[in-house]
């Protein structure tokens, strides 16, 4: 599936704009045209529209009061004026305006059609610039430590005593119960806060990577090692690592863990020396990890070693004093993300804090942003909370465990079997195109459907190749 920009060119001559229209769509560029402002305004309406050609002087009005309507109601199309009239003084009110910039008729459609290309070339960059933003806020959604509770203070406390420290951090706990969103702020309050933090999941590797992603590699490794790359211990010196899911690291690589915390050194494969390396080590698992040593899968040197600190996240079941705050806070976030004034009523915050959120509080900023998205502005009231959406959330819950379940036998796979990366980008593709077929088309639609900005969806449709 790919994705090729949408130009309208808007002219009362229909012969110059089927002419700029066929040059545009050789190029592979999706063409309109309209003769008129009303079926210009009616055509980006009912178009994904990313870049007009428009012409100074039509038949309903001029193009710079079109110009000035599009840019209010439509201001990430780009427009480019196109005029016999051209003069100083209209090339200044056009720029002022919005436009991206300005020809005088007659021009060659070579012409044309290079200005629309850095058109659109200017509009991919403001997509990505916008993707990064919504990225970053995303991220900073989970790292500050929200809570009321008794427990969650003194696991506070605890790492307040010790974040200033070197010392080995394992923390247990169900999934989504903030593990990730911890060690982070363990390292930004730490005496590495300027140096990196590195994350890596462990049970999203298979095992004949993760040897090659944790330690790096030299060139000519193996087949298809064309140069040395640095792993993720290398990229983290001075600073922290973050092993998520630790329980399923393979017993091979937990040995080679054990030298790298006991002698501070590792080996790149296809390496003969060992390399001098500095990192506090953070680690985390929701497996019961004393039973993992029972069964012989998982060391006990390295356990002793990993746990000079061992910290046990309750789930959110337990702390639901937490709840209440963590809803203001999302809330305050999201509101500043997309623009808008939106609250929940007491009762509202009283139903969420009631239930037991198996997800956690993954599954409850989940629910939070799903709720914000429908509702512009205004308060969201308990009648919002329909009990389908908890069934909903409860069975998605029960799928993924199923899932997991299901998948035990398959996380072992070679490489050549398993691409995480290139499963989630099939599965992202094939989200994004069962969306576009069901609304016709219509990014707009498509984006509210799939729970994204307009902006997100068209940097993701561009990326799919």
């Amino acid at each position: 599936m790919t994705y090729s920009f949408g130009i309208l060119t808007v002219d009362d001559e229909e012969n110059l704009c089927r002419i700029i229209s066929h040059k545009l769509k050789k190029s592979g560029f999706r063409t309109f045209h309209a003769l008129t402002g009303e079926a210009a305004l009616h055509t980006i309406a009912e178009k994904d529209i990313d870049v007009i050609i428009l012409d100074y002087m039509l038949p309903d009005l001029t193009g710079l009061e079109l110009l000035q309507k599009i840019k209010i109601d439509f201001p990430h199309i780009e427009v480019i004026m196109l005029t016999a009239y051209g003069n100083v003084e209209n090339a200044v009110k056009a720029m002022r305006l919005g436009a991206f910039d300005y020809l005088n008729k007659p021009s060659e459609l070579e012409l044309i059609k290079d200005v629309v290309v850095k058109a659109c070339e200017s509009k991919r960059l403001q997509l990505e610039n916008q993707m990064l933003k919504e990225e970053l806020a995303s991220t900073s959604d989970h790292e500050e430590l929200v809570f009321q509770s008794t427990k969650m203070k003194e696991i506070r406390e605890l790492f307040h005593k010790v974040k200033e420290t070197d010392a080995s951090i394992l923390i247990l706990g169900e999934s989504g119960v903030g593990k990730t969103a911890l060690s982070k702020w363990v390292h930004k309050h730490s005496n590495r806060r300027d140096n990196p933090f590195v994350s890596i999941n462990c049970a999203a590797i298979p095992d004949s990577l993760l040897e090659s992603e944790l330690f790096g590699y030299q060139k000519g490794a193996f087949t298809g090692a064309t140069e040395t790359r640095a792993g993720k211990f290398e990229a983290a010196d001075s600073g922290t690592i973050f092993l998520d899911e630790i329980g399923e690291m393979p017993l091979a690589m937990q040995a080679k863990l054990l030298h790298i915390i006991e002698e501070k050194t590792f080996m790149k494969l296809g390496s003969n020396s060992y390399r001098s390396v500095d990192v506090r080590i953070i680690t985390a698992t929701n497996k019961d990890i004393k039973m993992l040593m029972k069964e012989g899968k998982f060391r006990q040197d390295l356990y002793y070693r990993l746990n000079l600190v061992e910290i046990e996240i309750p789930p959110l079941r337990e702390r639901k004093e937490d709840i209440p705050q963590m809803i203001a806070n999302y809330i305050h976030k999201l509101n500043n993300k997309y623009n808008k004034q939106v609250i929940l009523s007491d009762e509202t915050v009283a139903k969420l804090t009631s239930h037991d959120w198996p997800g956690n509080i993954r599954e409850l900023l989940n629910m939070l942003e799903r709720l914000h998205i429908v509702h512009s502005k205004g308060v969201i009231h308990i009648q919002d909370l329909s009990d389908e959406i908890f069934r909903s959330q409860q069975q998605e819950q029960q799928q993924e465990q199923e899932h997991e379940q299901e998948s035990k036998g398959t996380s072992k796979k070679s490489a050549g079997q398993l691409n995480l990366q290139k499963v989630l980008e099939e599965v992202e593709e094939d989200l994004i195109t069962r969306a576009l077929e069901e609304v016709g088309g219509n990014q707009t639609r498509a984006a509210n459907l799939l729970g994204i900005s307009r902006h997100t969806l068209i940097y993701k449709i561009k990326k799919i190749k």
